[in-house]
């Protein structure tokens, strides 16, 4: 039975100024990317598709594009769309999306979660980890290389909380399924927020106290590497 989004395909292609689609869904928007001839705007193939769709499949944004970027293989690179500028709420006729506006203007707010997650960071690490990041007595270069690393845990764990929130939105561009691409959120910022806990509970912990680092090794380590086979099966996992 074809899915909901190769009914759509199907349904657009029957246009006869449309020389070539594909729809695809960018967090909870669906957007059809259409090649049209002859001048055809996104409103006049939207209303087509209310023609022969219900309601519920018509997509939030008909977007008219030159050319769909394609793979050597002939597949259509859904990483290479344009993103187009997020609505509000649906409209009754699809119109002709702009590019790019919604990742610009977002961009501050997101580096803003970023930079206030990190220094959250930096302000509870002597909280729950009280000298975790003390460097007396070491001296310098090394007291410097340190505290780099310090602050890569912080830039990390602001960054993973970041894409925690937002990231869904760019992982949802590349097609694969909504139960993987969760799976591939939640791995990714894992991979970035870990670091920052992980490494002061290391710092603390004695060498020989062989139950807490059994418990660190499978709370981190063991985890940290289910994370990575989780992308690796994300990026190898065929498009929708």
């Amino acid at each position: 039975m074809p899915d909901r989004l190769s009914v759509i395909e199907r349904e657009l292609r029957a246009h006869p100024e449309v020389a070539d689609c594909a729809v695809l869904r960018d967090g909870a928007t669906l957007i059809a990317y259409v090649v049209a001839r002859g001048g055809t705007r996104g409103e006049e193939l939207a209303s087509f598709l209310r023609e022969r769709l219900p309601e519920r499949q018509v997509p939030d944004l008909v977007a008219v594009v030159p050319v769909l970027p394609r793979t050597p293989e002939g597949e259509v690179e859904h990483e290479s769309l344009p993103l187009p500028v997020r609505p509000g709420p649906r409209r009754s006729a699809g119109g002709k999306a702009g590019w790019g506006g919604d990742a610009v203007s977002m961009a501050p707010f997101r580096a803003m979660v970023a930079v206030v997650a990190g220094m959250v960071a930096f302000g509870l690490t002597d909280v729950l980890w009280p000298y975790s990041t003390d460097l007396t007595g070491v001296p310098q270069p090394w007291a410097g290389f340190f505290r780099g690393l310090y602050a890569a845990e912080y830039v990390s764990f602001g960054l993973g909380v970041m894409f925690l929130v937002f990231g869904r939105t760019f992982l949802a561009r590349l097609g694969r399924p909504a139960w993987l691409t969760t799976l591939a959120q939640l791995a990714i910022t894992w991979l970035l927020v870990a670091w920052w806990p992980q490494d002061n509970f290391y710092r603390l912990a004695a060498k020989t106290d062989w139950p807490r680092q059994a418990a660190l090794v499978y709370g981190f380590n063991v985890t940290l590497m289910i994370a990575a086979a989780v992308l690796v099966l994300f990026v190898a996992a065929p498009r929708r």
